[in-house]
């Protein structure tokens, strides 16, 4: 696609194309305007001949095609180059099938995180992962994203649940990937290749996901650090030990203060099981701590919980947030850069790192100008490159995101990903120019 505007007025032709499904109204722009750029109008449709008729409709009226769920991941990336129609999948909300026998779900992308856990639940059962903002967020956008949470540790990402897919490509076609019971999977791996797309390989419809056993209970044990570093090592401590953690973080002063936590630097340690399993973890952990670590009681421990899993979410308007990915044993010198570069610079910086899995977010905050905040982002990601992994830039404030690449990605595998969205998408109808290198 290219950037002139369509010519007429195209959201009268979509509107005579797919009738209410579309919605040119100013709030349903707002809400789904992608890196800041509005749609030209939004098509809501009920089904799956409604998804092909919106992306018919929208090759004859010229615009491009932006996928989007409720739209909790539209801030991520460059903004369209093309003129385009936000494109959400909310209407499609049903749980397909659940067989618990055999431990899959088949659920419509447009069905909440949140709204899957519940019917999961009837079962005992459920998908272990724990994205931000379940009650927002669509299967969809956790696929189109790949979000996960503080648990990725104990439970893995989307590409380890998830087995099967159903999405409406650039020519219309509807394809299937994967399989829908677990040891049926055969065919292309759509389902890998669409986990963490951003919406630019076409729009998913349907998904099949592995489930397993609600855990019975899960406890939250802290234990204090004089720094982030020292966090960092007793984190390594643990994974070292015979405690089993299926969530490490590690919080600086500045994020355990956003948690809610009066302690300064930490680590909190999350087990999951029996009561007497639990039992047993802490014995562990107290002898690992010398005492030190104290578990916190369960109204608490789940309001923790909460404030762990939301902190990848831009505390406010004027926060850049970047999520790093090293390796585990990188994390300390990298970390410790960024927090440098951030006092130099007058920035406050809350960081959290999934220390058991090298993943870690920083809330940039309080800058004293622009200058300074994109002072600090260009450090983070260099410090992070010299560490051999990455740095996203997830939520970049005002006009600074007119100047900073969110992606800063430029490896060998680059030149794969163009060949594959040529081969899916040759006239580049989905989200063009969003993704990394202008994908």
């Amino acid at each position: 696609m290219n950037g002139d505007r369509p010519g007429g007025d195209a959201t009268a032709a979509l509107r005579e194309a797919l009738g209410d499904a579309v919605r040119p109204d100013f709030d349903a722009k707002f809400r789904f305007a992608a890196a800041g750029g509005a749609p030209e109008c939004v098509v809501e449709p009920a089904d799956i001949p409604g998804v092909v008729a919106a992306i018919d409709a929208a090759r004859r009226a010229g615009l491009a095609v932006v996928p989007a769920g409720n739209g909790t991941h539209l801030r991520i990336g460059w903004r369209s180059r093309a003129p385009h129609l936000a494109l959400s999948t909310r209407q499609m909300g049903r749980v397909l099938a659940h067989d618990a026998g055999d431990m899959t779900v088949r659920v419509e992308c447009g069905a909440t995180v949140a709204a899957l856990d519940a019917a999961l639940a009837a079962a005992g059962q459920w998908l272990p992962l724990d994205p931000p903002r379940a009650e927002a967020m669509t299967v969809g956008g956790l696929i189109a994203a790949d979000r996960n949470g503080p648990l990725r540790l104990g439970y893995g990402g989307v590409r380890d649940w998830l087995i099967g897919v159903r999405a409406v490509m650039a020519d219309g076609a509807v394809v299937r990937g994967g399989g829908q019971v677990v040891k049926n999977v055969a065919g292309y791996d759509l389902p890998r290749l669409f986990a963490g797309s951003f919406g630019t390989l076409g729009v998913l419809v349907e998904a099949t996901f592995k489930v397993r056993p609600r855990a019975a209970a899960l406890a939250l044990g802290e234990w204090t650090a004089p720094t982030l570093a020292a966090a960092l090592a007793r984190a390594q401590a643990v994974m070292a030990s015979d405690v089993q953690p299926v969530l490490l973080e590690a919080v600086n002063e500045s994020a355990a203060e956003a948690l809610g936590l009066d302690s300064g630097a930490s680590v909190l340690i999350g087990v999951a099981g029996s009561p007497p399993h639990l039992d047993e973890q802490e014995r562990r952990l107290a002898a690992l701590s010398g005492g030190a670590a104290v578990r916190h009681a369960p109204e608490r421990g789940d309001a923790l919980l909460r404030a762990l899993r939301e902190f990848s979410q831009p505390a406010d308007d004027d926060a850049l947030v970047i999520r790093v990915g090293v390796l585990p044993t990188a994390l300390p010198p990298v970390l410790a850069e960024i927090e440098t570069a951030a006092r130099r610079a007058g920035v406050v910086a809350e960081i959290a790192a999934h220390a058991g899995n090298g993943v870690a977010w920083c809330q940039l905050l309080g800058a004293p100008d622009e200058a300074a905040l994109q002072g600090v982002a260009a450090a983070a990601r260099a410090a992070a490159l010299r560490g051999g992994g990455w740095a996203v830039y997830e939520a970049i404030p005002g006009e600074l995101g007119e100047r900073l690449d969110p992606w800063g990605f430029d490896a060998p595998a680059l030149a794969v990903m163009r060949r594959v969205k040529a081969a899916l998408d040759p006239d580049g109808l989905f989200s063009p120019g969003r993704f990394v290198g202008g994908i």
